[in-house]
């Protein structure tokens, strides 16, 4: 049924029955691309007013949530493009020397890596990230989208995505390195024992 063919009071509810159970999730994933929640909340209610003008695109009710992410996601791009370039740290490390740094420190794959740091530290570095491999590091490794998903909420080729979390993976390790190394340089309390990485009962506590 076309948008346009329902009364005003039917679509309004349809919207709300469709939009609301999500709104938790659209605003943990904008607070963790912003800086402070109350970006994130004018992100969000940006992104639902732009997806109430496009609701009539909406074909397939169980589609909804890409369909919402992908508005948010263009949404906070915009706000990246009228301001100033957010400051980025991304790692000074070339994936070649990452490789390198990883096998000589022997600690296995990337994953068992990421997952020394907690995940209120990885939150962190993913600032640090160029956005495109951040974002597809949130979407896949902490929202739980597959790869299909997050080609739709991007708008990049589903090879793209597999390459952006891979290498996205390989800079968030190297920011973990050096943050490491910059510990390790600075006198302090042991490091206590760390949440291992974002676990399936950690990612279900953050989709509430």
């Amino acid at each position: 049924m076309d948008h346009a063919d329902v009364l005003p009071g039917a679509t309004q509810a349809r919207f709300d029955r469709l939009v609301q159970p999500h709104l938790g999730r659209l605003l943990r994933f904008a607070g963790r691309r912003l800086r402070n929640l109350a970006d994130a909340e004018d992100m969000v209610q940006e992104a639902c007013t732009r997806a109430w003008l496009a609701f009539g695109d909406l074909r397939d009710e169980a589609l909804v949530l890409p369909w919402l992410f992908r508005i948010l996601r263009s949404t906070v791009s915009d706000l990246f493009e009228k301001q100033t370039r957010r400051e980025q740290l991304a790692p000074t490390f070339t994936l070649d020397s990452i490789e390198d740094a990883l096998h000589d420190r022997g600690n296995g794959p990337l994953e068992d890596l990421i997952a020394t740091a907690s995940s209120e530290r990885v939150h962190e570095l993913l600032r640090m990230l160029p956005e495109e491999f951040a974002l597809a590091i949130e979407l896949h490794d902490l929202e739980g989208f597959r790869y299909a998903d997050i080609a739709s909420i991007t708008g990049v080729p589903l090879g793209t995505v597999m390459s952006r979390i891979y290498r996205g993976r390989k800079l968030l390790a190297a920011q973990i390195l050096m943050n490491e190394s910059l510990s390790d340089l600075t006198p302090g309390p042991a490091r206590s024992t760390l949440v291992g990485e974002l676990t399936a009962p950690e990612l279900a506590a953050m989709r509430g």
